[in-house]
């Protein structure tokens, strides 16, 4: 939460390296359309960047890499990725790398017409055309420009070869006629009325393909990355649980019999990445996500905390130096690819906000934390493509008044919400808040908390969530989602800067934990999508510790000694309605 990290803290639990390590796989290389919500990586994104002007030769990809059956060899299968105007397929060389081919799509989609007259052999013609002598038809000028077309955008490797002549056909998209000529992967189409750089056009065969062979592919491999239906339609409520280390069953247990929905659990990167050779210890984190589906309970991962190596400064664990803005990508793919399905989001980093959060590094201005949050998307949903992205929430910082410290959530906000790329590589905007000593209806100036202290800002209140809602309408987002990741009150504590939850009794949290959500569920939805309560169980972790006053475990809705508090009740009894 805000400012709980602003005092030196003390570490829950530490998640240690494992014997049975797995080696890091290289950073990959990858490339995300917000047009289509697909995502090319690897040797596909090699071939897309050596092929000539290839979002007009290939178009944007149309679907994620899925396997299909070879339809010449029953029982082999080829793994693949549309595009508009082609199929690429993956083959493996005799010494085992792999190779990136266009699918003969022209020739797949003639097959029924070779007895037409265009696509008879001629003998070969006069100068200024060429003749190919394997398919015994020409290449040239006139009527249409396609010989010209054909050799500066790629020739034979892109296009294959002729399997047609010239002749006039009727486009089954727009219903009109135009000359065209067949090749072996593609189809020309010649558009005299366009703008000169688009009178040859490419035809959208790998649309075409996937519309007439229905039967060939998996059709969840063509929906969208972020698309509408990731994102839950109804308001989410889930609960903060400290869960590595513990009696993951009964953490879990007791957040079902809530009626908790979703848990967040926070990753650190360095304990599962911390090794100089960089390899992964997935083994803690197996175990919770494992409990989590046996329970019913969907998780969302916030992943922040870099490793020695990424940061640059030993014995740090804050945000990686911009070099390795890349592993961080790496590492949360490689979690959405290790977890599909079964971790439904992932948080990119944590009050990115606060320097305690970002040290070593300064902190960072909301451009860089785009490329951050951008690299990590397109990771994401190359690995899981149904898996919901959340940019990192803030931390209200009206308080410091020291851009080393803190820079204002308010002003970091507004700079993330007027750049497009922010809203091109996220499903909803994550949020902080927390309501201090403040009733959730009180907002400051017009209808203040009782005090005393706490009073004089409107981050201080529950409300502050309406000064955020405004910020986005402002900018022209009111249709996208707010997620609150924590919320809640705390009681009393012995952490300094958190005296305010030393005005709240057991019996008040729990009123104004149930009146939050019963205002979120009549008030704030839909563009609320979900509360996360700050927290379950920390007072547990806390007390095991030696230090039951400290301020996360005042927010806790159990006791040191697992049993429930009144706000636990509260919000059981809530959530049953």
């Amino acid at each position: 939460m805000s400012r709980r990290r602003l005092l030196p803290a003390v570490m829950l639990v530490a998640i240690v390296l494992c014997a049975n390590l797995k080696p890091a796989q290289a950073a990959p290389q990858l490339l995300f359309f917000p047009e289509t919500g697909q995502t090319i990586a690897d040797e596909i994104y090699q071939f897309w960047q050596a092929t000539p002007q290839p979002l007009k030769t290939l178009g944007y990809p149309i679907s994620r890499p899925f396997l299909q059956a070879r339809a010449t060899e029953p029982g082999s299968f080829l793994r693949v990725q549309y595009f508009e105007r082609a199929v690429l397929e993956e083959h493996s060389t005799a010494d085992q790398h792999l190779l990136i081919l266009g699918r003969l799509l022209g020739d797949e989609l003639v097959a029924g017409r070779r007895s037409e007259a265009p696509f008879q052999p001629v003998a070969q013609p006069a100068a200024l055309t060429s003749w190919d002598a394997v398919t015994q038809h020409a290449l040239a000028d006139s009527p249409a420009p396609f010989k010209a077309f054909y050799t500066q955008q790629g020739g034979l490797p892109i296009f294959g070869r002729p399997i047609s002549e010239q002749f006039i056909e009727r486009n089954a998209d727009t219903g009109a006629t135009y000359w065209v000529q067949y090749f072996e992967r593609q189809r020309l189409e010649w558009h005299p009325d366009a703008d000169p750089l688009f009178q040859v056009m490419l035809g959208r065969l790998g649309d075409e393909y996937r519309l007439a062979h229905p039967e060939q592919i998996d059709p969840t491999a063509f929906v969208a990355a972020g698309s509408g239906p990731a994102v839950p339609t109804h308001l989410v409520y889930g609960v903060n649980a400290a869960l590595f280390y513990t009696d993951h069953a009964r953490v879990l247990g007791l957040a079902h019999a809530a009626g908790f929905g979703w848990t967040r659990q926070q990753v650190r990167w360095r304990d599962l990445q911390g090794s100089l050779d960089h390899r992964l210890a997935w083994d803690e984190l197996d175990v919770v996500v494992a409990a989590a589906q046996r329970e019913g309970i969907k998780l969302l991962l916030s992943i922040d905390q870099a490793p020695d190596w990424a940061t640059g400064v030993p014995g740090t664990s804050g945000l990686p130096d911009r070099a390795h803005y890349a592993d961080y990508a790496a590492f949360v793919g490689a979690m959405a690819q290790r977890y599909q399905g079964r971790v439904q989001a992932y948080e990119i980093w944590n009050e990115i906000n606060l320097e305690v959060e970002d040290a070593p590094q300064p902190i960072p201005a909301p451009t860089d934390y785009v490329d951050l949050l951008a690299q990590s998307y397109a990771a994401i949903k190359a690995a899981d493509p149904q898996a919901l992205v959340i940019s990192g929430p803030l931390a209200p910082t009206e308080w410091a008044g020291d851009q080393r410290v803190a820079i204002s959530d308010i002003v970091y906000y507004q700079a993330l919400f007027a750049d497009q790329r922010f809203w091109d590589h996220l499903d909803v905007v994550g949020v902080h808040l927390f309501g201090c000593s403040n009733p959730p209806d009180t907002l400051w100036p017009a209808q203040p908390g009782p005090g005393p202290g706490w009073t004089n800002s409107r981050e201080f209140y529950f409300r502050y969530i309406e000064d955020l809602r405004q910020l986005m309408v402002t900018s022209g987002h009111g249709n996208r989602q707010i997620w609150v990741t924590e919320f809640g009150w705390a009681t009393t504590n012995s952490t300094p800067g958190h005296e305010f939850g030393n005005n709240v009794s057991f019996g008040q949290q729990a009123m104004y934990l149930g009146r939050a959500l019963e205002l979120a569920r009549a008030q704030y939805t839909p563009w609320l999508g979900a509360l996360f309560v700050w927290n379950l169980n920390f007072a547990v972790t806390w007390s095991a510790a030696g230090n039951p006053q400290h301020q996360m475990a005042s927010y806790g809705i159990l006791n040191g000694d697992w049993s429930p508090r009144p706000a636990y009740t509260a919000i059981q009894q809530f959530l049953k309605q």
